[in-house]
């Protein structure tokens, strides 16, 4: 019986450390910062910030162009030649859930979610 108990026990601990292994290197593993760069709905640039140098990237549509900045492994739209400027007013690409939309250019850019995990917590 003794035999049995310490048996369980060493099984459950390595399950414990094979559970604790998987979760640090996930954790500490480099994710990647991809974006898509999409116009009228066709992606132009999908581009990996982490991997990405310091540019200006301007794209244009029915004459009206958008100035996109990557920077510091962020992405950003500088200048715009729309009426509102929202786009420009939004700063840095933060979140997969909130992308830089320019409407009246039909641009795009957001986030490519290529992990297999939920970003989100639900009530």
């Amino acid at each position: 019986m003794n035999n049995i108990n310490k048996s369980v026990i060493c099984i459950v601990l390595v399950i414990i450390f094979i559970a604790v292994f998987i979760g640090l290197r996930n954790s500490f593993a480099e994710k990647t910062n991809t974006v898509e760069i999409i116009q009228d709905g066709n992606i132009i640039y999908t581009l990996d910030l982490n991997k990405s140098k310091n540019e200006l990237i301007q794209v244009e549509f029915q004459g009206h162009k958008n100035i996109i900045q990557i920077k510091d492994k962020q992405i950003s739209i500088i200048e715009a030649d729309c009426p509102d400027k929202t786009c420009v007013n939004m700063g840095i690409l933060k979140s997969a859930f909130t992308p830089i939309v320019c409407l009246p250019n039909h641009l795009v850019i957001q986030y490519v979610n290529d992990d297999k995990e939920i970003d989100a917590t639900v009530n």
